[in-house]
């Protein structure tokens, strides 16, 4: 256990030397993504403080990222004296009308939660706590914790470029995290313990088909399936916009992690991976973006379908026995508990029941008898239907925004690779709770991009025009220049050989 103590508090150190040595955006991408993939478990490795956040591998790898952008830009222009334009959206919070919308709704909504669940719940033996009004206080900065990879990528991956860097870290690190499952998939699921000394999760879930489901450094076998599910999609979209020999090694990397991702047991991540991958090969941009609204949609409307008794679960088992008995054991399971959280769910429908397990259900022993998979139904659980909308508004509306209106975003098929990277996710939030930071910092990506709107054009005309600053003064194109000077706030370009007067701060 010491050694994971000792790694997860020296992290902040590689993040340094990431920013040492690469641009920003891929110092971000790198340390949130190998952070999440090989620092210990958080449900075992943390120190939890009072009122703070517990400092785990969600909270550090993130705040590390933070500290180290915001001083790196600053030393990193001092010391360049090449021309370049470091490009930064304003500000950490989203300026857009529905970002900032579902940021009021989710903060406003913790604020009711903790005011509606001030009352005890006793159960047998078992008694549950209320909130008190400092509960306030630590949620805020709970959820800051969760929400600031996508603030992160907002500020710094809202262009195209930062959205290939996404793909690119996602490709090349399921590459080397494949060899660690393989290995898994073939000696049993046992690096964790061998390292950190602790396995993380029930080792029968494990145990599939005759075999093993691997689990490296992650939680659960389940989040490195959906992990390679996207890493495939990532991939793939690269193969779509590479050519030459660079195509052929991201087509060669897509069928040898698809491979993977087979040996790994992960259903439902194969599921998603086979419907999506033609997309990405073989649609234009504008019918990914639709295909990854749709998916969005499904996963808005899910909870009103399923309280509805629209999903025709029994049919679903059905289809499920002819692949597995235990595959179809598993799901009726899932939806059996699914049904008895939502009914206790629609007790308090608004804000939920709050922290603490307040919203599963408890036998007159005090017993848990209840098991939440899916992200949807913890969250409904908890924080209610504003939370739930506020959140999964906040993973859905910009892919419903950049199908709606592609041509004005000029949306590319780097970007909308990414929607649909997203979407995997998304739709893997129905049946399992695989909400990470790689997913909030694909989230803010996309939502910086809904800002930042021409965003590639205007830097290339930056960057390609001759004698940019000259004599003091704006000696750019008189269109480039307008284009400056009528966007105030909403490009910040800071540059070493830039004139003090003429920086934008």
């Amino acid at each position: 256990m010491f050694l994971g103590y000792f790694v997860l508090f020296s992290y902040p150190l590689i993040v340094a030397v990431f920013f040492l040595r690469l641009p920003v955006r891929w110092a971000i991408v790198w340390s949130i993504t190998l952070g999440y993939l090989f620092l210990p478990s958080s449900r075992n490795i943390y120190i939890d403080l009072p009122i703070l956040p517990p400092f785990d591998k969600v909270l550090i790898p993130s705040l590390a990222a933070a500290v180290f952008s915001w001083f790196g830009i600053k030393k990193r222009i001092r010391i360049r004296k090449s021309i370049m334009s470091v490009e930064v959206l304003p500000g950490f919070l989203p300026r857009s009308f529905f970002g900032l919308l579902l940021l009021a709704l989710i903060i406003g909504g913790v604020l009711m939660t903790v005011q509606s669940n001030k009352d005890y719940l006793y159960y047998g033996p078992t008694v549950l706590p209320g909130h008190i009004t400092r509960d306030i206080f630590s949620e805020m900065i709970l959820l800051s914790v969760v929400l600031l990879p996508m603030l992160l990528g907002r500020k710094y991956l809202f262009n195209a470029a930062g959205h290939r860097a996404i793909l690119v870290v996602f490709g090349l690190s399921a590459l080397f995290y494949s060899g660690l499952a393989l290995y898994e998939v073939r000696m049993s699921p046992q690096l964790n313990t061998m390292l950190y000394g602790f396995f993380p999760h029930s080792f029968l879930q494990h145990m599939r088909a005759g075999g093993f489901r691997p689990i490296v450094f992650l939680d659960h076998g389940l989040l490195l399936g959906i992990f390679f599910c996207c890493s495939i999609l990532a991939v793939a979209a690269l193969a779509r916009v590479s050519a030459g020999g660079e195509r052929l090694v991201w087509l060669a990397a897509t069928f040898y992690l698809f491979g993977v991702l087979v040996l790994s047991k992960a259903l439902g991540a194969l599921v998603i991976v086979i419907c999506l991958v033609p997309l990405i090969l073989f649609l234009r941009v504008r019918l990914q973006l639709i295909a990854a609204a749709f998916i969005a949609t499904i996963a808005l409307i899910y909870p009103i379908l399923r309280g509805g008794d629209v999903i025709p679960t029994a049919g679903l088992v059905d289809i499920a026995n002819y692949i597995s008995v235990e595959r179809a054991a598993s799901l009726e399971f899932r939806f059996h508990h699914e049904d008895v959280l939502l009914e206790k769910a629609s007790e308090r429908p608004l804000f939920g029941w709050g922290g603490w397990g307040r919203y599963r259900i408890f036998d007159e022993n005090g017993v848990d008898r209840t098991v939440s998979d899916g992200e949807w139904i913890i969250t409904i659980g908890a924080w209610g239907w504003v939370g739930y909308l506020a959140r999964f508004g906040l993973l859905c509306v910009p892919l419903l925004i950049f199908a709606i209106q592609t041509k004005r975003y000029q949306v590319d098929l780097v970007t909308s690779g990414l929607c649909l990277v997203l979407a995997a996710n998304v739709i893997d939030l129905i049946p399992n709770s695989g909400l990470t930071p790689l997913t909030w910092m694909c989230v803010g990506a996309l939502l910086g991009r809904l800002e930042f709107q021409r965003s590639d054009a205007l830097i290339a005309e930056m960057e390609n025009a001759p004698n940019l600053w000259e004599n003091d003064s704006i000696a750019g194109t008189p269109a480039l220049r307008s284009r400056l000077i009528s966007r105030p706030g909403q490009l910040e370009y800071k540059h070493s050989r830039f004139p003090p007067q003429h920086r934008r701060r």
